[in-house]
């Protein structure tokens, strides 16, 4: 049913990221919206209810080890049942040190030392040092993460030590961010984080630059096609992209309503831009034949998300995380009838069918260009791209599989 679960964690963290960028921005021209509620009456009597019962020390133990285990794994290049138990065998000596540590520079110095020590432990004679520059980028990443955390919220430690449900609320996004993190991370094939983090940027890059090519030729296209049109045609354009503007902001000013009205403006408002920014990652985008229907059910479902959805205070990341589920599941009322390639086909149909699931500058694309298009045949192909004559066959039965899957 969630199929695509990997990619809709991974656009979410993206999106995440971005946000984050955004409001630490807003954050130092002193936009101060999204701090916690320190004198909210409700977190109050549940801090003194879980404090009365030392439930507190159950989450911090629980968050202690999901800490350490996620450092140590991505350290070790390894996600097991033998680490895991090896990490709880672990806790006691880690929670006797927790309970005499202070919270200085020393004692900071001696957490990135006990974690490193830890993976040193279990690897022994195989640590590498691919593992030691694992180690010291993750360490980076999570305490960058908890400076940029501290200083969006607004919270001193000693107030997050006094406070169980703050110091919950603190940590709920960065856990979460966390777990999908380490999910991914062991997902992607090369278990070296320095080289994921250098394909993941120039990934970036070439998409930037992929984007502003097609823009810039999207541009031209337009520039000619406005020469070729007659003036009837060009008043009739902007005619439509005025209503266009003011049927969109209507909708906008609607969907503002709806978030005053369950005083979560800013939440609903990442809801909805999670959602705009997303709409066409996962395929086309849903779109009712009515746009009275339309408009009646997507007001409807930001009511209901900005209903569901967790206050700013507690956290950032489940309005972006449900605004991105929706873009998921609408996608899949959207009726796909992506055949297999076949000889012959015309190349526009070539390529909107191979182009969800290949780059069109892949040796994919070019070895199924070469046989559909070209007519090119499978021993013809070997040679050109240096494949085995069933090599050549298994990709194409590849992208076919995967179209099929669309």
């Amino acid at each position: 049913m969630f199929k695509d679960y990997e990619k809709y964690l991974s656009i979410s963290l993206k999106v995440y990221s971005f946000v984050l960028l955004l409001i630490l921005i807003l954050k130092i021209v002193g936009f101060n919206y999204f701090g916690m509620d320190v004198n909210n009456s409700t977190l109050t009597k549940l801090n003194d209810f879980i404090t009365s019962y030392h439930l507190e020390n159950v989450w911090y133990a629980i968050s202690l080890y999901i800490n350490i285990y996620i450092v140590v794994s991505v350290t070790t290049n390894e996600d097991s049942l033998k680490l895991k138990l090896f990490v709880l065998c672990l806790m006691p000596l880690i929670i006797a040190k927790e309970v005499f540590q202070n919270d200085n520079l020393i004692y900071l110095f001696i957490d990135f030392i006990y974690m490193l020590l830890i993976a040193i432990l279990y690897l022994r004679k195989s640590f590498k040092i691919v593992n030691l520059k694992n180690y010291i980028l993750f360490y980076i990443i999570n305490l960058l993460l908890q400076i940029f955390s501290m200083f969006i919220r607004g919270k001193s430690i000693e107030i997050l030590m006094d406070n169980f449900v703050l110091n919950f609320i603190y940590n709920l996004d960065y856990f979460i961010m966390m777990i999908i993190f380490h999910h991914l991370y062991f997902k992607k094939g090369v278990n070296d984080l320095c080289t994921k983090v250098v394909s993941y940027s120039s990934q970036r890059l070439i998409l930037l630059k992929k984007s502003l090519t097609k823009l810039r030729k999207k541009s031209q296209n337009k520039q000619k096609k406005k020469t070729e049109k007659t003036k009837q045609e060009k008043i009739s354009d902007i005619i439509y992209t005025i209503l266009y503007l003011i049927w969109n902001l209507f909708t906008l000013f609607l969907i503002i309503i709806v978030a005053l009205i369950n005083d979560k403006i800013i939440e609903c408002i990442f809801i909805v831009f999670a959602f705009w920014t997303t709409k066409t990652v996962f395929g086309k985008a849903f779109h009712f034949n009515s746009v009275l229907t339309c408009f009646i059910v997507s007001n409807l479902t930001y009511y209901l998300l900005s209903k569901i959805t967790t206050p700013l205070g507690i956290s950032i990341l489940i309005p972006i995380m449900l605004g991105v589920g929706l873009s998921y599941f609408t996608s899949k009322f959207v009726k796909k009838t992506y055949k297999p390639l076949y000889r012959g086909m015309p190349v526009e149909l070539f390529d909107e069918t191979i182009l969800h699931v290949v780059d069109k500058n892949s040796t994919k694309y070019n070895i199924c260009y070469d046989f559909y298009i070209n007519s090119e045949s499978d021993l013809s192909l070997s040679f050109k791209y240096n494949y085995s004559v069933a090599g050549i066959r298994k990709i194409k039965d590849r992208v076919n599989y995967k179209i099929k899957e669309l």
